[in-house]
């Protein structure tokens, strides 16, 4: 196989698969916020990422069919098609041949999170890009000793500081691939250090963007302070200052699992990376995966649970892969067995990594904020708090021009003028008497007349506002109610079957189709039924219909499982508690908190062996577990066992201190010892 044919098919092919597969319209999550602040030239969320908003606009200002979401769905497909190409440039850098090669770029493509990012409005394609041509820039220079080469890599590093914060990392990693080109010529120093801050300069987007006063400019870094606070991302460090920059083991082992999601990229990846390592520019993917691993798993542990980190992992297993199914090609002897061989290898990595998420009827965020923009009256306040409607309002009002006149706020950042400010200049009308850093609380200066929407989240919004209800995600009317099958958890019966929410009936009659088709779409509003039973739960009322429904709509997470749970145990229905328990630990089986709860629905059903039983194996996958230790020395001093009770109070105490049933189990058992023998 020769070399051009083979980039230009595997490219080809991979920009047609993603083409065919984009999502018709806007998706979950981030899409919305993301997709209008690439629409409109915008400042997106922190670090502002204006590489990505530039490359973005281009691309969908390129593509000459759909809809501002649908053309923003086919960019991101198109940059993993370029991935692709540039991850074969660097390998052929790297002196690995096209078959092998192609092989392993059709790997990376046909991966679950390739598919996942490459289908929707997302900035991790491009990151994936960016670190794949840094990876052929440095090889480069590493074989040929080019200085040119060495600029590119300057430059392409010096690009990274204006995306995802992930490739900062990697683009100080690439530094020492300069110093031969300085070694060799040192005048060329200043020539890099032009070409990096020629990179770099993309970072003046933001205030020249912000200045401007788009309706996307997120902390309106207009001014040097609050250009470095929004490219550094402290308000979100602040927000999550207890995630970052911990070593936790349950990210670790979330990683894994990902990774584990393409067993044939990891199989040769990872001894691939080792051969590479003897080749010119070749430590750099080895650098690019153990960097990407430290970022998700201990910098910023939250995107592993969206599945936002390690596609840039996956860009530098692939190149791994191709030079270990190169190494294995060189140890076969004819040509025939080589075709054959390089067939099988293609054949079963895309069957067994397939294209699992399909995104086809995948239209349920739009049509969700067009029902609740209807139900809106004229220049109502709306106040949401999910991503899924910060994101699909703002993509509907700045892309769209949907219901402009909806003043939309989302709450947590109720506090700070450069999220209320841009609002407050549009709809001057809509935040009159409330400043911004008054809280949830300050709406009581607004009129009372004024119409306001709330969307809920957990119980931190009772305090705030005791005196209004919950409802689904925004006010609405109601409709004759769905059938109970309907919103039944799938496999299983719930004794009785809760009552279906009224207001989600309402809104799906509203929406065209059958909005729960999609994967996607159903686990969205299972997230919003979720917020409405955090609420119930923190307000001590039944809370089983919302989880229920959730349950019902997105059954594979383990901790709406357990809130079902706790929800029945508090609704008296003790057995149903165990069953909804178990369902979590199913998924979960290292759930400390749902083993906990199991063990004390057992006991509370009288099935005390069991819940020892359950204990213990808590204990066994959780030995330093406090709240468990106590619990089982509660159980064994009620069952006349004092020194083991002891023995379990005191393990509880060494670990917390401030452990309540510990502390009371050994005064009870001080009482105990002082009472004078009868």
């Amino acid at each position: 196989m020769r070399w051009r044919p083979a980039a230009l098919l595997t490219t080809a092919a991979v920009a047609a698969a993603y083409a065919l597969g984009a999502a018709p319209g806007l998706t979950w999550l981030d899409a919305g916020e993301l997709g209008a602040a690439a629409a409109e030239l915008g400042v997106a969320h922190p670090p502002g990422m204006p590489v990505f908003a530039l490359l973005h606009k281009a691309v969908m200002l390129a593509v000459p069919v759909g809809d501002a979401a649908f053309r923003g769905n086919v960019a991101s497909g198109l940059l993993v098609a370029v991935t692709v190409n540039l991850i074969l440039r660097a390998a052929r850098a790297l002196e690995i041949g096209p078959g092998p090669a192609a092989i392993a770029a059709l790997w990376w493509a046909a991966a679950p999170l390739t598919w996942l990012h490459g289908t929707t409005i997302e900035v991790y394609t491009g990151a994936a890009a960016a670190v794949a041509a840094l990876c052929w820039a440095v090889a480069a220079s590493g074989r040929s000793g080019d200085a040119r080469w060495a600029l590119a890599v300057a430059f392409l590093g010096g690009l990274m500081a204006g995306h995802h914060p992930a490739l900062r990392l990697v683009g100080v990693a690439a530094l020492p691939a300069l110093w031969p080109a300085v070694r060799r010529r040192p005048r060329i120093a200043v020539g890099l250090l032009l070409a990096g801050l020629l990179g770099a300069a993309c970072l003046i987007y933001l205030p020249l963007r912000a200045a401007q006063q788009p309706w996307r400019n997120w902390g309106d870094p207009s001014t040097l302070g609050a250009l470095w606070d929004h490219w550094t991302g402290a308000r979100i460090r602040l927000a999550f200052a207890d995630r970052f920059g911990h070593l936790s083991l349950d990210a670790w082992t979330t990683a894994l699992q990902q990774l584990a999601e393409v067993p044939l990229l990891l199989a040769f990846g990872l001894p691939g990376l080792a051969l590479l390592t003897r080749r010119p520019g070749g430590w750099l993917p080895a650098a690019v995966l153990a960097l990407d691993l430290l970022y998700a798993t201990s910098l910023n542990p939250m995107g592993l649970a969206d599945r936002q980190n390690l596609l840039v992992s996956l860009v530098a297993l692939s190149l791994g892969a191709a030079a270990a199914l190169a190494w294995a090609a060189t140890r076969v002897t004819t040509d025939a067995w080589r075709a054959v061989g390089g067939l099988t290898a293609g054949a079963v990595g895309l069957l067994t990594i397939g294209l699992p998420i399909d995104r086809r009827d995948d239209r349920g965020l739009p049509a969700l904020v067009r029902a609740t923009g209807d139900s809106l009256p004229p220049e109502a306040l709306a106040l949401v708090a999910s991503d899924n409607f910060a994101a699909g309002w703002a993509f509907a009002q700045v892309v769209e021009g949907e219901r402009p006149d909806v003043a939309v706020v989302v709450r947590q950042h109720a506090w700070d003028a450069s999220s209320i400010d841009p609002v407050r200049r549009r709809l001057p009308a809509a935040l009159a008497g409330w400043r911004p850093g008054a809280g949830l609380a300050g709406l009581d200066r607004l009129r009372s007349d004024w119409p306001l929407a709330w969307e809920w989240a957990g119980g931190l919004d009772a305090a705030a506002r005791p005196g209004l209800d919950e409802h689904f995600p925004l006010p609405g009317r109601g409709l004759p109610e769905l059938s109970a099958d309907r919103l039944a958890p799938r496999g299983a019966a719930l004794h009785p079957p809760p009552a279906p929410q009224r207001a989600l009936t309402a809104l799906l009659r509203r929406l065209p189709g059958d909005p729960l088709a999609d994967p996607q779409a159903a686990r969205g509003f299972a997230g919003l039924l979720d917020d409405v039973g955090q609420l119930r739960l923190a307000t001590g009322r039944d809370a089983v219909p919302p989880f229920a429904a959730a349950a019902a709509l997105d059954p594979e997470r383990a901790l709406r499982w357990s809130n079902l749970g706790l929800a029945f145990s508090r609704a008296g229905k003790t057995d149903d508690a165990i069953w909804a328990t178990r369902r979590a630990l199913l998924l979960d089986p290292d759930d400390a908190t749902a083993g906990r709860n199991l063990a004390r629905y057992l006991l509370a059903a009288g099935q005390t062996a069991e819940a020892r039983a359950t204990v213990d194996d808590l204990l066994a996958r959780h030995p330093r577990d406090a709240d468990g230790l106590a619990l089982r020395g509660v159980m064994k001093g009620n069952a006349g066992d004092l020194a083991g009770a002891r023995a379990d109070f005191e393990a509880a105490l060494a670990v917390d201190p401030a452990q309540a049933e510990a502390q009371a189990g050994m005064a009870h058992l001080r009482r105990l010892q002082a009472a004078p023998p009868r």
